[in-house]
């Protein structure tokens, strides 16, 4: 992709996290009609929803620093 706000680091478009006792499951791959078709797509989203549903456990300690590094320097973000 090209332009101006396509100039960032990259960010996470897929998390997980633990909120008071609850669960908290996110993802932004998009809208367009190949996402929902795509095998890989399907088995986030199905693993995301299988532990926010507490029907599996996974370690979802904090870890944005590795996984995506200078994420925290997106403008307005306090990662």
């Amino acid at each position: 992709m090209h332009g101006d706000c396509y100039q960032r680091p990259p960010f996470p478009a897929t998390w997980a996290r633990m909120h008071g006792k609850g669960w908290v499951f996110y993802t932004s791959f998009g809208h367009r009609d190949d996402i929902w078709t795509n095998p890989r797509v399907q088995a986030i989203i199905v693993g995301g929803l299988a532990w926010a549903m507490g029907n599996v456990e996974f370690d979802v300690t904090p870890n944005i620093d590795k996984v995506t590094p200078k994420a925290s320097s997106l403008s307005g973000l306090n990662l």
